[in-house]
Protein backbone atom coordinates (compact mmCIF):
# COMPACT_ATOMS: atom_id res chain seq x y z
CA UNK A 1 0.00 0.00 0.00
CA UNK A 2 1.40 3.22 -0.79
CA UNK A 3 1.55 6.67 1.09
CA UNK A 4 -1.08 9.33 -0.33
CA UNK A 5 -3.88 11.70 0.87
CA UNK A 6 -7.20 10.36 0.43
CA UNK A 7 -9.93 12.88 0.19
CA UNK A 8 -13.21 11.94 0.73
CA UNK A 9 -15.26 13.44 -2.35
CA UNK A 10 -17.13 12.00 -5.07
CA UNK A 11 -14.43 10.94 -7.15
CA UNK A 12 -12.02 9.67 -4.56
CA UNK A 13 -8.99 12.01 -5.13
CA UNK A 14 -5.86 11.18 -4.00
CA UNK A 15 -2.47 12.64 -4.30
CA UNK A 16 0.52 10.51 -3.34
CA UNK A 17 3.35 11.49 -1.34
CA UNK A 18 6.81 12.68 -2.12
CA UNK A 19 8.41 9.11 -3.62
CA UNK A 20 5.18 7.33 -3.90
CA UNK A 21 5.12 4.98 -7.43
CA UNK A 22 1.60 4.99 -9.29
CA UNK A 23 0.82 4.18 -13.07
CA UNK A 24 -0.98 6.17 -15.67
CA UNK A 25 -3.39 4.00 -17.13
CA UNK A 26 -6.02 5.09 -20.56
CA UNK A 27 -8.59 2.47 -22.37
CA UNK A 28 -10.23 3.15 -25.97
CA UNK A 29 -12.06 6.64 -26.59
CA UNK A 30 -15.60 6.18 -25.90
CA UNK A 31 -17.38 8.12 -28.82
CA UNK A 32 -20.66 9.54 -28.01
CA UNK A 33 -22.68 10.44 -31.13
CA UNK A 34 -23.90 14.16 -31.82
CA UNK A 35 -27.14 12.67 -32.14
CA UNK A 36 -27.76 10.65 -29.73
CA UNK A 37 -31.01 10.32 -28.24
CA UNK A 38 -31.60 9.88 -24.22
CA UNK A 39 -31.58 5.86 -24.40
CA UNK A 40 -28.15 6.43 -26.28
CA UNK A 41 -26.80 8.68 -23.28
CA UNK A 42 -27.45 6.47 -20.67
CA UNK A 43 -25.77 3.21 -22.57
CA UNK A 44 -22.73 5.66 -23.07
CA UNK A 45 -22.75 6.19 -19.66
CA UNK A 46 -23.07 3.21 -18.10
CA UNK A 47 -20.01 2.07 -20.59
CA UNK A 48 -18.12 4.99 -19.12
CA UNK A 49 -18.95 4.03 -15.48
CA UNK A 50 -18.45 0.21 -16.01
CA UNK A 51 -14.50 1.29 -17.80
CA UNK A 52 -13.51 3.69 -15.29
CA UNK A 53 -14.84 1.40 -11.95
CA UNK A 54 -12.55 -1.82 -14.11
CA UNK A 55 -9.40 0.85 -14.63
CA UNK A 56 -9.67 2.01 -11.24
CA UNK A 57 -9.50 -1.42 -9.70
CA UNK A 58 -6.59 -2.58 -12.55
CA UNK A 59 -4.22 0.29 -11.31
CA UNK A 60 -4.95 0.15 -7.64
CA UNK A 61 -3.93 -3.60 -8.23
CA UNK A 62 -0.99 -2.75 -9.87
CA UNK A 63 -0.62 0.05 -7.25
CA UNK A 64 -0.61 -2.52 -4.71
CA UNK A 65 1.44 -5.72 -6.23
CA UNK A 66 4.27 -3.51 -8.27
CA UNK A 67 5.24 -6.74 -9.77
CA UNK A 68 2.21 -6.23 -11.63
CA UNK A 69 3.64 -3.96 -14.28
Amino acid sequence: MFKKKLFSSWDRFLIPYPFSHGVYLWGSPIWVDRNADAAAMERIRLELERTLISMSSEAEAMCHDPGTY
